[in-house]
C-alpha cells in the first residue's frame, strides 16, 4: 500500500466527523469506527503490518481502555451511558490500529501533511461559512465561530493543530513553493482561533511553539519561521478582535472585508516565506552542554505548561466542574463511579442552576480519574503518552519538532476541555501522536508473523463489528442513566 495509505485516515475522518457536529453523536461512531477498523483489516491482509509489530502496546492500551470502560458499566450509576462511552472508545482504538497498520517508516511527513490538509480544510470552511453567512447568535456560543463542529473551543484547538503542523514543511526540506503554501494557511487559522474565543487554545499554541523551539536542532530557524508567518497573522488577529465580529450583533467590520483580509494575509505569509530563500544549512551537532540545556528547556516547558493549565482552569465554571469531579472520585476511589457519569453528579451538586448543565468535567484527566479510577487514568495516559517515548528521536527529523509541538498542544488542551467527546479533534490529535511515533522510528520493518497477523485481523474485524452493532443502541449522551430524560429529584451531592 505504500506510505500514502495512512494519509487516508485524517483526510477522510477529520472532515467527515467535523461536518456532523465533530462526531459528538453516537451515529457518527458507527460508520467512522467501521471505516477505520476495516481499513486496518485490509492493511493487514495486503501489507506487512506497518508499525504494529514494534508499537503494538499503543493499540493494546486503547483496547484495555475500551474494556475497562465497558466493565465500569457493572458498577456505574448510569450503566447505559458507560456502555455508550465504550462505543466511542472503539472508534479511537480502531483509528490507532489503522494508523499503526497503514504506517511506514518514512510516512511521518505524509501523515503530518495529510493531517494539516484535513484540519485546514475543515477550519477554513468553518471560517468562510461563519464570515459570509448570517450573523446570528447561538444559544450557548453567542457570536463565536462554532459550526460545523458545534463547539467553539473545538474549532480553536483544530486551528492550533493546523498552525503548528504548517511549520512542519516550513522547517523541513520541502520545496520553496510547498513551504510558501503551508505558511499561507497560518493567518486564516490564526483568525479562526481569535474568533473562537478559546483561551485554552491560545495556551496550547504557546506550549506547542515552545516545545518545537526546545526540541529543534536550530531554534533560530523556528523563530525565523514563526516570525515570517507571525506578522501577517498578528495583524489579522488584531483586525478580527477590533471588528467585534465574535462579540457583537453589529460588528464594526463585516464578514466580507474580514474574509478578504484573511486572503490577503495568507498571500503575504506565503510570499514572505518564499522570499526568505532556501533553508538554512543544518546546524552542527550539539555539544553535551547544549543537549543538557535543551533537556532543561523541555523540563521548563512542562513546568510552564502545568502552571498555565492550572491558571487557565482556575475560572468558573471550570473550578466548579473540577470540584465536583474530585468529590466524585473521593466517593469512589477504587474504580470510579463509572464512565460518563459526571453529568449526573453535576446535577446532584446543585450547581447547575448557577452554571448550567454539563455532561463533562472539561478535563479529560480529572474526569477519567473520577469516572474510571486510577487504573482508567493510567490507561488514558498510556494511550496518549506512549507515542511521546520517541519525541527525543523525532528531533533528528526536520519536521519532527513541529509535529511534536502539535502533539503537546493537543495533550495540553485535553486537560482543560472536553476534547475526548469530539472525535474530529481526537482523531486529528491521534494522527499528530502517530506522526511523532513514526518520526522516531529507526527499526527495520519486519512483517508480522502469520499467527500475530491473524490475531490482528480478528481484532480489527471485531472492532468494526462492535462499531456497526452500536447502531442498534438508541442511547444518547445525557445526565440521565436512560439517556432519554433529565434527572429530577436526585439527592444533593455534598461537596465539603
Amino acid at each position: 500500500m505504500g506510505r500514502v495509505a495512512v494519509a487516508g485516515i485524517p483526510l477522510v475522518l477529520v472532515p467527515a466527523l467535523g461536518a456532523v457536529q465533530g462526531g459528538f453523536t453516537p451515529n457518527a461512531w458507527v460508520w467512522s469506527g467501521a471505516l477505520a477498523a476495516w481499513a486496518a483489516a485490509l492493511g493487514l491482509l495486503f501489507g506487512g503490518g506497518g508499525a504494529l509489530r514494534s508499537d503494538w502496546p499503543w493499540f493494546a492500551a486503547a483496547v484495555g481502555l475500551v474494556l475497562w470502560t465497558l466493565a465500569s458499566a457493572s458498577w456505574s450509576v448510569a450503566p447505559r451511558q458507560s456502555v455508550l462511552d465504550a462505543r466511542r472508545g472503539v472508534l479511537y482504538a480502531a483509528v490507532i490500529l489503522a494508523l499503526l497498520v497503514l504506517a511506514r517508516r518514512h510516512a511521518m511527513a505524509t501523515l503530518a501533511t495529510a493531517t494539516h490538509a484535513a484540519v485546514t480544510g475543515l477550519v477554513v470552511y468553518a471560517l468562510l461559512r461563519y464570515l459570509l453567512g448570517p450573523h446570528r447568535p447561538a444559544q450557548y456560543e453567542a457570536f463565536l465561530i462554532y459550526r460545523p463542529l458545534g463547539y467553539a473551543n473545538a474549532i480553536g484547538i483544530l486551528a492550533v493543530l493546523g498552525m503548528l503542523l504548517a511549520l512542519a514543511p516550513v522547517l523541513g526540506s520541502a520545496s520553496t513553493r510547498w513551504r510558501a503554501a503551508a505558511a499561507a494557511t497560518v493567518p486564516p487559522l490564526a483568525m479562526t482561533l481569535q474568533l473562537s474565543g478559546s483561551d485554552a487554545s491560545w495556551l496550547a499554541l504557546g506550549l506547542g511553539l515552545v516545545t518545537a523551539a526546545a526540541l529543534a536542532a536550530d531554534p533560530v530557524r523556528v523563530a525565523v519561521a514563526v516570525a515570517l508567518v507571525g506578522l501577517p497573522s498578528a495583524l489579522l488577529v488584531w483586525l478580527a478582535w477590533e471588528s467585534r465580529f465574535a462579540a457583537a450583533p453589529t460588528p464594526r467590520i463585516g464578514g466580507v472585508p474580514l474574509a478578504a483580509a484573511a486572503g490577503g494575509a495568507a498571500a503575504v505569509a506565503g510570499a514572505l516565506t518564499a522570499l526568505a530563500g532556501p533553508d538554512r544549512p543544518p546546524a552542527p551537532a550539539r555539544s553535551r552542554v547544549r543537549r543538557r540545556l535543551q533537556v532543561a528547556g523541555v523540563v521548563l516547558v512542562v513546568a510552564a505548561g502545568a502552571v498555565g493549565v492550572a491558571s487557565a482552569g482556575a475560572r468558573e465554571p471550570r473550578v466548579s466542574y473540577y470540584h465536583v469531579a474530585w468529590h466524585e472520585y473521593l466517593a469512589h476511589p477504587a474504580g470510579g463511579s463509572g464512565a460518563a457519569t459526571f453529568g449526573r453528579y453535576w446535577l446532584r451538586s446543585g450547581l447547575a442552576p448557577a452554571w448550567g448543565g454539563a455532561l463533562d468535567a472539561h478535563s479529560l484527566y480529572l474526569e477519567t480519574l473520577a469516572e474510571l479510577g486510577p487504573l482508567g487514568l493510567l490507561l488514558v495516559l498510556s494511550v496518549l503518552l506512549f507515542p511521546l517515548r520517541r519525541i527525543a528521536a523525532a528531533r533528528a527529523v526536520p519536521a519532527g519538532p513541529a509535529v511534536s509541538g502539535a502533539a503537546v498542544a493537543f495533550l495540553a488542551h485535553a486537560a482543560l476541555d472536553w476534547d475526548w467527546e469530539v472525535p474530529a479533534v481526537v482523531v486529528a490529535g491521534l494522527c499528530c501522536l502517530a506522526a511523532v511515533l513514526l518520526a522516531g522510528r529507526v527499526d527495520v520493518e519486519d512483517p508480522l508473523p502469520r499467527p500475530a497477523r491473524a490475531a490482528a485481523v480478528l481484532a480489527a474485524v471485531a472492532l468494526g463489528l462492535a462499531a456497526v452493532f452500536g447502531a442498534t443502541d438508541p442511547t444518547k449522551p445525557s445526565a440521565e442513566p436512560s439517556g432519554r430524560a433529565p434527572v429530577t429529584g436526585a439527592p444533593p451531592l455534598r461537596l465539603g
